[in-house]
């Protein structure tokens, strides 16, 4: 077969081509420090490369829901744990009301005792966060007890999403801490009423009340307290995906800068070799043609 002038200079013109097209990737993998940027570069590693940016996505996500979650339950602890603070306070005042030393006088002044403590009762049952209400179930808007221990929420969890399979409930409603099994309320404005009526029987029957107040209210601490360290679990597991999923996607993306340094220098001796190659065999074919 017979080499023509056009098929040789057609031959340098396609290598000097394929030279700049090889620097011209290779420029562009250095300024932005991936081995792919698009899905020719290499469909197989995009499409991994995006499914794990999609994985890390949702793992931040669930780190993000994890720390409201965790937010909300260490509040509900801590207020649950001062709420049966204030109850072995109300404890202390009815046992030392129902000795044979009180008196009238006294009963009088544990009785108003017994009143504050409801007050800071009601106002820690109205504790919120971020203008939402802990204890008011699902309606986290509305306030939920009043100032006479009336619940107003509802009994609705709210849930939310910690694992592609997984979630957790991040709040009480106040009516499974408050009046479950006791009303805690209801025992201390009796307890208020015994104690400004001088009934010592009232008192010592009050006693047993505020103590399943007092039980009710640690099973809470229990639950909330399982619910925290859960969490913490959850959070240890997907902090340590997320840092293989960043360490994996960038062994999928990432150039190595050293390497693309030493191709790109390589690649540009190449071009400037083809140009001037293809400037020679050019010039041949032109003196062979005039003559």
């Amino acid at each position: 077969m017979r080499i023509t002038a056009s098929m040789l200079s057609k031959s340098v013109i396609d290598s000097i081509n394929q030279s700049k097209s090889r620097l011209g990737k290779l420029q562009e993998i250095l300024s932005t420090g991936k081995r792919v940027n698009k899905p020719s570069d290499d469909p197989l590693r995009i499409s991994r490369a995006l499914n794990l940016e999609n994985d890390l996505r949702d793992t931040e996500q669930y780190l993000k829901n994890i720390d409201t979650a965790d937010t909300w339950i260490n509040l509900t602890a801590q207020t649950v744990d001062n709420i049966g603070e204030a109850l072995n306070e109300a404890k202390i005042i009815a046992l030392r009301e129902s000795n044979a030393t009180s008196t009238v006088d006294s009963k009088i002044i544990s009785a108003e005792e017994v009143r504050n403590l409801k007050k800071q009762l009601i106002q820690l049952a109205n504790t919120s966060y971020s203008g939402r209400y802990i204890f008011s179930g699902s309606k986290t808007l509305t306030q939920p007890f009043t100032e006479n221990g009336d619940y107003e929420g509802n009994d609705k969890e709210i849930n939310i999403q910690i694992g592609e399979k997984r979630t957790i409930a991040i709040n009480v409603p106040g009516n499974k801490v408050f009046k479950e099994d006791e009303d805690i309320f209801a025992v201390l404005s009796e307890l208020e009423e015994a104690l400004e009526n001088d009934d010592t029987q009232g008192i010592n029957d009050k006693i047993e009340e505020i103590d399943s107040c007092i039980k009710q209210i640690r099973s809470w601490e229990g639950e909330l307290g399982g619910r925290g360290k859960r969490i913490q679990i959850f959070q240890n597991r997907l902090e340590d995906r997320r840092v293989r999923m960043i360490k994996l996607l960038s062994y999928t993306e990432d150039a190595d800068i050293t390497e693309a340094v030493a191709n790109l220098q390589s690649a540009g001796v190449a071009y400037q070799a083809a140009l001037s190659a293809g400037r020679q065999i050019l010039d041949f074919t032109m003196i062979e043609f005039w003559k």
